[in-house]
């Protein structure tokens, strides 16, 4: 078996098609949205994901702060968890990650060697996995090796083809809000989205959910009853505090502290909680202490989190309709009857017209640029259309300090998509 270097194995995934299969004559080897050809490699490595234990996560919004929650929580135990969140924000090493510690370069290269010779047997056979199918085999494959208890599962895209459900029923199965995005892909309206999210549903799991908008529900109950799967709704807890330095919530009783900040993010936590309950009633030793200790520790970059002081310089996803209403709800509780000057790059397939018209109503200003991603909108374009809504809008200059945008005791907020973190440089 050749042994790839780091370096040869993220060059591969480089020249890869994104979330596509490669193409051969012009057309692809097989449906994008089939699992055949992941299926197809894992049983080459016999079936990792069948030896492993499972908390699944789907939703629209806050799948991974619920991931890093989840994780967190079972870090301060005696359980070895392993960690599968999307995407990466620097490079592929965050996609895995035990005990709190992404996969070494030599780990990875080594986990890539074993894959490589089962995928060239199945290009020979004219069958082409994805990047992400190839890097979630990858992901089995690795927490197999690490002999991990649990392995907290987040979906890419969708749920029901997402390259993560091919795993057997998992122990828990976790929905976070579900809203509108991707729907040239997941469908038009909510229930048709909720019916792709429900797809990680299986009977043998148990399933607890943020609470859901009413068509949502009402498909998360059928298909919980179609599949004998108890269905647990989580209960909104009681925020005590708030400040930028942190927040304490309080639920069945208990009073819990998280860095996180953001108002939504108690509701993230009281659903991991819910999850983590589940794990208990199932025979996992975690204590009460450890479940405030490990909410405390949590760490989720790139949720409004402050990057920076005086001025203010908040870093935000932001990157569709229900992302963007609850970034302006923050925005709003943390810095009430202020302007807000923002950095902007979106993708040109989201909602972008919707974004603004729930950002700029707060917009003293906005600079705009390039997202680093072919789906990039034009920065000129969306200056346009900044401008269009009454807003002084410009493409930020190359090089330029974002910590001087704006006065000293005056808000920046940075949003539109997950992808600017890469291209945030403050001084």
């Amino acid at each position: 078996m050749k042994e790839y270097s780091y370096t040869e194995a993220i060059s591969f995934f480089r020249e890869l098609p994104h979330f596509k299969p490669p193409k051969n004559d012009g057309m692809p080897k097989k449906d994008l949205f089939s699992l055949d050809a992941e299926l197809a490699l894992l049983a080459k490595l016999d079936n990792p994901q069948n030896d492993l234990q499972y908390v699944h996560v789907a939703g629209t919004n806050g799948k991974g702060s619920t991931v890093a929650y989840i994780s967190s929580v079972v870090n301060q135990t005696k359980y070895v968890v392993g960690t599968f969140a999307s995407p990466f924000l620097y490079h592929y090493n965050e996609l895995f990650v035990v005990g709190g510690e992404e996969i070494s370069d030599e780990d990875f290269a080594a986990v890539f060697s074993e894959v490589k010779p089962a995928y060239d047997e199945l290009t020979q056979a004219g069958i082409y996995p994805s990047e992400y199918e190839i890097l979630t085999t990858m992901g089995f494959l690795y927490f197999k090796r690490q002999g991990c208890d649990l392995v907290v599962l987040e979906v890419s895209l969708g749920g029901r083809m997402d390259t993560t459900n091919v795993i057997p029923a998992p122990l828990v199965t976790v929905i976070t809000p579900i809203n509108y995005d991707h729907m040239s892909i997941l469908g038009n309206t909510l229930a048709e989205i909720a019916t792709e999210k429900a797809g990680i549903i299986k009977t043998g799991s148990c399933v607890v959910s943020a609470p859901q908008e009413p068509e949502v529900q009402q498909v998360l109950e059928a298909v919980c009853m179609e599949r004998s799967v108890l269905l647990d709704f989580q209960q909104l807890p009681k925020t005590q505090s708030r400040s930028l330095q942190g927040q304490q919530f309080q639920m069945e009783g208990h009073t819990y502290t998280t860095s996180l900040l953001g108002t939504y993010q108690a509701n993230n936590a009281a659903l991991a909680i819910l999850a983590i309950h589940k794990l208990q009633e199932l025979g996992f030793q975690i204590s009460g202490a450890q479940i405030a200790e490990g909410i405390a520790k949590t760490k989720w970059f790139g949720r409004f989190t402050l990057i920076h002081s005086n001025p203010y310089i908040i870093v935000d996803g932001g990157h569709n309709r229900q992302g963007a209403k609850v970034l302006r709800q923050s925005i709003e509780a943390y810095f009430p009857d202020q302007k807000i000057t923002f950095v902007m790059g979106i993708l040109k397939d989201k909602e972008v017209d919707i974004i603004l018209d729930e950002l700029l109503p707060i917009a003293k200003m906005c600079y705009t640029m390039e997202v680093p991603s072919m789906r990039t909108m034009n920065p000129i374009e969306l200056a346009e259309m900044i401008a269009q809504r009454g807003i002084t809008a410009t493409v930020l200059p190359e090089n330029k300090c974002l910590s001087q945008l704006v006065g000293p005791d005056e808000v920046l907020c940075i949003c539109g998509s997950l992808y600017l973190i890469q291209n945030i440089e403050i001084e």
